[in-house]
């Protein structure tokens, strides 16, 4: 007894629910023109991740909701396929072409395997093909084809005449006494996994199991001959199609039901090849041999409007009539199934429509009301004069009447604005009365008795307790067009331009809009059992939940989001009307009631859903200009300049409700971007590394989300890499070391070079300063010794010209010429001369040594043959002097002492000596010892006396201080010592033994 309850239950639950959708839907059709690859649409189903696929016969179709993705590529001899088979719900759908290969979809792709004995379509019996039927689009309509079946148990062998089941683990056939083929199909049709047979001549549906009939059903309609059955296996549905009217089989606690869907005009038997129905978003999918797709969309909305031709269509103020119908200002009752009758109101403005406290409808044409009695049917009116006032609202509450009315101002097009309150009726027994500057559009009534009174330009409220009027909107302009109070006691405000507002605490709290701007002014809003708001505007019905509106009152840390109905719903325009004293109705059967430019839109709120999709997939981009596939991770080069990554979502209602935002490389807080309709992502110019890419997309009216990352993985070009950076860091760095290092060699090269030059030129320089000094020093013992040899000269030359004047004066005063006289005076002025002839003589003699050590570069020569050259000089002399030269130098004595100066030396001793020496003997040695020659000179003469010895060696010690005597000692000695002093030399002079005077000179070889 529950269980047939439950029956009745389901059966009644369907009917009224296919009933709903019977008549109202909407159409698109997809052909070549904007999607499909060829017109031929063979198959359809869906996959287990909410794909629509398509079979053609120029390729496979994945259809999202948005974009035909098209798969014709494949490496087959043909790209004509027919129909799927398979299993959706283990992701394995297939459609075969050619023999012994087949397109398998996996994962939301097909591809090409080879599936002859896993998946055949084709099995041999007894020498007879057996194609395999999944439809009732079978592999050929030609006649005399056979079919199989596969069930879980056994199989059905289908031919021309015979219908037979096959058990798969005894092999036992049973043959049914039934037709097998009617028109070329196989006479049978499988739903929801179960068999069912047509037996046309009792007008039967039959249920076969495992080769048994098991049921039987009286469905008329699937019996009829003019039916065609539409079924598919693989997605488990079955349709009748009968004059243009579709019917859905569905199989149900073991009986088979057959419900009115849609009645579509137009549809053609022969050119109708495949149908699907999608539950979940109430769409009919029609495939046509020559027509392409067409999706018809069955809508929870319903539009009523008068059929009539040329009646208006265009709705302002309505207010409910009864139950399920609303009545307007002509008089017109409407429901949802289109105008009921008229009450011919006439013509009254279509903006304004009320109740009085009676339930009299209270309509208006310019300054005239008229009250439509209830009694009479609202046959019988009244009117009132309102004289210069336009009524624009009036409501009776707390048994009094508020009337709000406008008037325009003399001369001018403005308005200004009363409200009245009447005890008892309007314009009549007035109570109190309230002024207003600017037009007023509407009046509302709140819970603690204030009135709150909107005007183009501000909102007021008015304490009656107080008697005073409060500016809410202050300095700021607001146009008001509704004020609406909910259950929970909320007050909102809708405006013209400026969107919607939450007055709370006499403080106006601006609730964002939506993406489009369509909320910018809002008609009204109407909130539903479930706590929805339902808000028409120009473009579109908009749904919000009252409590993520307060929530965002509260917090303001989210971005609102409007889920938005239009024409696709089921709208005959998205244009909703607004600017009545009531622009929207609460049915008491639950619906609600909105005027549109064209007709009335009529729905359960309850009964209307959300549609969101369930999840995303990232798994395509496109990549210079070729598609590529991935999984959680795109691989792509620095060289791909432009990457269109797709975001594939299976969504089949109002795309404008798809809110998918992204954010790149941002793990924490950041701002998400939204992703365009078209649902793709550009990516351009992004640097090598790793990038993260976060998906989300919004999943429910709570505002919850479903998240996708993705890694995006960029390879650096070599020279990028850490590995390349540190081997250039570390080559840069040691280049940069070898730099140095060269740089610093280099320097130090240079300040070798410049310290071996800079000391080349300081030797060459202190040389040039040493050579200098000497030089000045020489020049300066020079000068001493040229001053003091002067002044001796001097000196020393004085007194023998002196003596030869005076003698020679002498001379001259004698007239007497005297002998000896004579002798005398020319004997001294002899000898005088003589003596200063030899002065100058030694004197010339040193000059001209001096000039010539200046300038004389020694070379080496022999000692011997310079002493030798000096002998044969004085030889004939010593000879007459009874005397011996004797040359005891070893003639390879080689030296480089200053020839010139050395030879003076020579000279002025062997003469001294051959001067003082009589029958005797000069010996002149000399020896090598150390670097020194040691030259003696010795003579057996009258000797040197030892003053002059003394003399002579003091001199030397201190030539540079003491005074010359050669007017005491002559020129000969003090020559020899100057010289000496220039060649660096010493003499020592000393007494012999016996006789005579040796002088022994100390010369350095290498001197000058």
């Amino acid at each position: 007894m529950i269980g047939l309850f439950r029956n009745i239950l389901a059966v009644g639950f369907l009917f009224a629910f296919l009933s709903i959708y019977s008549q109202q839907y909407t159409v698109q059709l997809f052909n070549t023109d904007n999607g499909l690859p060829q017109n031929s649409v063979k198959d359809i189903i869906k996959d287990k991740y909410g794909f629509i696929w398509l079979t053609t016969e120029n390729g496979v179709v994945r259809y999202d909701g948005l974009n035909f993705l098209v798969h014709k590529n494949f490496p087959l001899n043909s790209q004509r396929f027919t129909y799927f088979y398979g299993d959706p719900g283990k992701d394995s759908i297939l459609t075969a072409v050619d023999y012994g290969k087949t397109v398998l979809i996996h994962r939301k792709a097909p591809k090409v395997i080879n599936n002859i004995k896993r998946w055949p379509t084709v099995i041999v019996r007894n020498n007879i093909n057996y194609h395999l039927c999944v439809s009732n689009y079978s592999y050929s309509p030609s006649p005399g084809v056979s079919f199989f079946m596969d069930f879980q148990k056994g199989r059905y062998l289908i031919t021309q005449h015979s219908f037979v089941y096959e058990d798969f683990r005894s092999k036992l056939q049973i043959k049914l006494d039934v037709k097998p083929i009617y028109k070329n199909d196989a006479n049978a049709f499988v739903v929801d996994g179960f068999l069912f047979y047509i037996d046309r001549d009792a007008r039967k549906v039959k249920k076969i199991e495992e080769g048994k009939i098991t049921a039987s059903y009286d469905l008329p309609i699937v019996t009829d001959v003019r039916s065609k059955i539409f079924w598919n296996r693989t997605n488990g549905q079955g349709f009748v199609l009968n004059n243009d009217t579709l019917y859905r089989c569905i199989y149900i606690n073991g009986i088979l039901h057959i419900a009115k869907l849609i009645h579509l005009g137009g549809i053609s038997e022969s050119n109708l090849m495949s149908i699907y129905y999608d539950e979940k978003y109430k769409k009919l999918y029609l495939g046509s041999s020559t027509e392409g797709l067409k999706i018809v969309s069955l809508t929870d909305f319903v539009v009523s409007k008068n059929k009539t031709p040329k009646s208006p269509s265009v709705f302002y103020a309505i207010q409910p009539y009864n139950d399920s119908c609303v009545i307007t200002p002509a008089g017109e009752i409407y429901s949802r199934n289109g105008l009921v009758k008229s009450k011919n109101f006439g013509k009254n403005i279509s903006y304004f429509l009320n109740f009085d406290q009676y339930r009299n409808i209270a309509a208006r044409r310019e300054q005239t009301l008229f009250i439509y009695n209830k009694r009479s049917d609202f046959t019988d009116f009244q009117s009132i004069s309102t004289g210069e006032d336009t009524v624009k609202d009036f409501f009776f509450a707390r048994g009094k009447y508020y009337v709000l009315a406008v008037k325009q101002k003399k001369g001018k097009t403005e308005f200004t604005g009363t409200l009245s309150i009447y005890e008892d009726w309007p314009y009549k027994s007035l109570k109190k009365q309230y002024f207003f500057a600017n037009e007023p559009t509407k009046i509302t009534l709140t819970d603690n008795g204030d009135i709150l009174v909107g005007t183009i330009k501000e909102l007021f409220r008015i304490s009656t307790r107080l008697n005073k009027i409060y500016n809410i909107t202050g300095k700021n302009e607001l146009s008001v067009r509704d004020i609406v109070p909910t259950a929970d006691g909320k007050i909102w405000i809708t405006t013209l331009g400026k969107g919607f507002y939450l007055l709370e605490n006499n403080r106006l709290i601006k609730l964002p809009g939506d993406s489009e701007g369509n909320l910018l002014s809002p008609h009204t809003l109407l909130e539903d059992h479930n706590g929805y708001f339902w808000i028409p505007t120009n473009n579109g019905l908009y749904k919000i939940k009252e409590s993520m509106l307060l929530k965002y009152v509260q917090k303001k840390i989210f971005k609102l989001i409007y889920y938005r109905y239009s024409k696709e719903a089921g709208f005959n325009t998205n244009e909703f009307n607004g600017g009545s004293n009531i622009n929207g109705n609460k049915l008491k059967n639950g619906d609600f009631v909105f005027p549109s430019l064209n007709g009335l839109v009529f729905f359960n709120p309850l009964k209307i859903k959300s549609y969101y999709p369930a999840d995303i997939y990232i798994e395509r981009a496109m990549v210079n200009d070729k598609e590529k596939t991935f999984e959680n991770t795109l691989m792509l080069s620095q060289e791909n300049r432009r990457v269109e990554i797709f975001i594939d979502v299976p969504y089949y209602a109002n795309p404008d409700n798809i809110v998918i935002e992204t954010k790149l490389d941002d793990e924490g807080a950041g701002k998400w971007l939204p992703i365009g309709k078209d649902r793709k992502l550009l990516l351009s110019n992004l640097g090598y590394g790793t990038h993260f890419l976060t998906v989300r997309m919004l999943a429910s009216d709570q505002q919850e989300y479903v998240f996708k990352k993705i890694r995006i993985i960029i390879p650096p070009f070599f020279y990028q890499t850490l590995w390349f950076k540190l081997i250039t860091g570390l080559v840069l760095l040691f280049l940069l070391y070898l730099s140095v290092k060269w740089r610093i060699s280099f320097h130090k090269k240079k300040n070798r070079e410049l310290e071996a030059v800079i000391r080349l030129r300081t030797k060459a320089l202190s040389q040039t300063v040493e050579d200098l000094e000497m030089t000045q020093i020489k020049l300066g013992k020079e000068i001493e010794q040229q001053k003091k040899l002067i002044g001796t000269i001097t000196h020393d030359i004085t007194t023998p010209l002196k003596f030869i004047a005076l003698t020679s004066k002498e001379a001259l005063d004698y007239d007497e010429t005297n002998t000896y006289r004579t002798e005398r005076i020319l004997n001294s002025i002899y000898k005088s001369s003589n003596q200063l002839y030899n002065f100058t003589k030694t004197l010339k003699e040193y000059a001209d040594i001096y000039n010539e050590y200046r300038t004389d570069e020694t070379e080496l020569y022999s000692l011997y043959e310079l002493v030798e050259e000096k002998k044969i000089l004085f030889d004939e002399i010593a000879a007459n002097h009874n005397t011996v030269i004797v040359n005891k130098i070893n003639q390879e004595l080689m030296i480089r002492i200053s020839k010139n100066i050395l030879a003076v030396i020579i000279h002025n001793l062997m003469d001294n000596a051959v001067k003082y020496t009589r029958n005797g003997m000069i010996t002149i040695s000399g020896t090598d010892e150390n670097g020194v020659v040691m030259l003696e000179i010795a003579d057996s003469g009258i000797g040197m006396d030892d003053q002059k010895i003394e003399y002579y060696t003091k001199l030397q010690e201190n030539i540079e201080n003491e005074k010359l005597l050669l007017q005491k000692y002559g020129m000969g000695l003090h020559l020899v010592l100057q010289l000496l002093q220039m060649i660096e030399s010493k003499i020592m002079i000393k007494k012999n033994e016996t006789k005579g005077t040796s002088f022994q000179l100390i010369l350095k070889k290498s001197k000058k």
